[in-house]
């Protein structure tokens, strides 16, 4: 597919029965059941240059950072279809950013559907294991996703 669009990728999550909605803040297009796990701040696809990313966004508690960015290499090498990152800014609190690529041209559904699954089950692994780790930042109300799935940005 040549001129792959992100009509495109919503039909084929419609298709998936995949829930989702369009953010009216950003070009993503946000993964409802994932956005629904306790710790998930945001989960979205998005279509840029020809590559289909799909990010999901983690709190994470600062005093946590250190001993986390000490293993994240394992955490990388554990889940080798993500790439697992720490996004640090001075006034927001740190996330673990969990990002899966794929490169659009020619891609099928059936295709779209294996990676997406690959991609969520290592997302839900990793936000798994960061739960065990006690790493998330779970203490704010307002940072958890209402029912409605409504995202921070």
């Amino acid at each position: 597919m040549s001129d792959f669009t992100r009509d495109h990728l919503e039909n084929w999550l419609k298709d998936l029965s995949v829930r989702h909605y369009l953010c009216p803040n950003c070009e993503g297009i946000h993964l409802t059941d994932l956005e629904e796990q306790l710790g998930v701040l945001e989960s979205r696809v998005f279509l840029d240059e020809g590559m289909i990313i799909i990010s999901t966004e983690l709190p994470i508690r600062p005093s946590a950072v250190l001993p986390l960015h000490g293993s994240l290499n394992l955490v990388n090498f554990e889940h080798p279809l993500v790439k697992v990152t720490l996004n640090l800014h001075d006034d927001e609190i740190p996330r673990l950013v969990i990002s899966g690529i794929l490169i659009a041209a020619e891609l099928s559904p059936t295709y779209f559907n294996a990676f997406l699954s690959a991609v969520t089950g290592s997302t839900l692994n990793v936000l798994e294991h960061a739960t065990a780790l006690d790493v998330l930042f779970l203490d704010e109300p307002e940072l958890d996703v209402d029912a409605k799935g409504d995202a921070l940005h």
